[in-house]
Formats: C-alpha cells, structure tokens, sequence
C-alpha cells in the first residue's frame, strides 16, 4: 500500500537564467500537485527576473554560498514547514522531472531515509564519461564502499529523494557539500540510503561545475570533507549514547 507523503519539490538555482524557465515547467506539468520551491543562490544573471515571472516560492541568498548551503537552506524550509521528505534536482535540464514520480513512489514504499537518483546502475555504469571525471566518480564510489559498508555508485547526483528523519542532521552538518561526504555522514550515523536508476540529459546551457582545474579540487575537496564528517558523525554518536 502506498504511504501518501507531504513532499516538496525543490531547485537551489545558480545563474540557470537558460533553463530555470523550462524545468519549472516540465515539473509543473508532471507534479503539478507537490509544492515548488526554488533556491536563487546569488545568481548574478537574470535567474532572479525569471522565477519572479515564473511567480514560483523563491528562497534568495543575497551572495552565492554554494550549492551545499542551497541544498541546507531548502532543507531548513521543509522542516519549517513540516514536510515529510523532499526532492532535489538540478536547475540545469539534466533531470528528468518525468522520472520523478517513479522515484516518489519507490520513496514512499520504502523506509529508505534517503534515495539519490543515479546515473550508474546497470549495464550503462561509468559510460561515455570523461576519463577525469569518470576517475573521480569510481574513487569515491569504492570510498563509501569501504567506510560504510554499502556502495554508492552514483555518490555526486543531484536527484535525490530525502525523508525528514535526516533533516535535522543535515542542517546541523558543518562539512557537508551533499557529495559523497553527505552519503558517508549519514550512513556512518545509521541512516538508510539506496539508489534508483534515472537517466540524465546533455547540458544545453550554463556551465557545469566540473571544470578542469575542478578535476583535480574537487577529489582534495571532496576527500577532506569525508574525513571531516566522519569525525562529525563520531561525535555526534557518542554524545547520544551519553
């Protein structure tokens, strides 16, 4: 039997003046019953004149503070508002909001605490991918492996479907850029994670975070944010079981 949950649909948005419009839409047509939020973090573009016209919930950060305090601020506003999970994706037109009631339904029959959405599973695993970055995601996907017990495959998604029993934790993270290190955090403190199989367009417009000089920060990033939140999530066991 299927649980009816209270979930928000939710988009941390940076400079997508391109393609905010389009997946505003897509998610209007195939959700249309779930809220919307959109998350302007500092955008320097006309991101913001869009979503005014778009006349959608809009969450501004008044200066860009990345996509890891997007992600805290639009959790911030689900508990405030007391939903019972939340799905993320991506403001560039890569997710595919058609596939999100697939995702929703998989949620809700679950008792996952939280469910990314991922481009890896299956026979198309790692597939035409950049050599780098294809790398990076192998790396981090035996990392969590090793440290939790269970593989991620795809541990830099966007997509993800989230349950508000790891609301408070992720908001009372300070070392989380909700990559891989998020994943190792919250599987380290016993929460339940999985995977469900999505496919993603081509990027259209914007520019992607994966950079070349991203290839090489983003694994030192990445690296020292896991070891921090182990220590994170260390602490926070041993103070409950004090």
């Amino acid at each position: 039997m299927v649980n009816s949950l209270s979930i928000l649909i939710a988009i941390p948005a940076y400079n997508e003046e391109k393609s905010i419009s389009d997946v505003i839409g897509r998610v209007r047509s195939s959700l249309g019953e779930y809220d919307l939020l959109v998350v302007n973090d500092g955008s320097v573009d006309n991101t913001a004149k869009v979503l005014k016209q778009e006349n959608v919930t809009t969450a501004t950060h008044l200066c860009n503070l990345g996509y890891g305090r997007a992600i805290q601020t639009i959790v911030k506003f689900a508990l405030k508002n007391g939903y019972d999970g939340l799905i993320t994706l991506d403001a560039d037109g890569q997710h595919q909001p058609e596939q999100i009631r697939e995702l929703i339904r998989s949620f809700e029959n679950s008792d996952v605490d939280m469910i990314i959405g991922s481009r890896h599973l299956g026979k198309n695993a790692y597939k035409n991918i950049p050599f780098g970055r294809k790398i990076g995601m192998l790396l981090f996907s035996r990392i969590v492996g090793l440290l939790c017990g269970k593989r991620i495959y795809d541990t830099s998604s966007g997509l993800k479907a989230i349950r508000k029993t790891v609301f408070k934790p992720l908001i009372e993270c300070n070392f989380v850029d909700f990559h891989a290190e998020a994943i190792v955090y919250l599987m380290r403190l016993g929460y339940k994670l999985d995977e469900f199989p999505i496919t993603v367009a081509e990027r259209t417009a914007g520019e992607s975070m994966y950079s070349f000089l991203n290839h090489f920060k983003y694994p030192l990033k990445t690296g020292l944010l896991i070891v921090l939140s182990i220590m994170d999530a260390e602490i926070k066991k041993r103070g409950v079981q004090k």
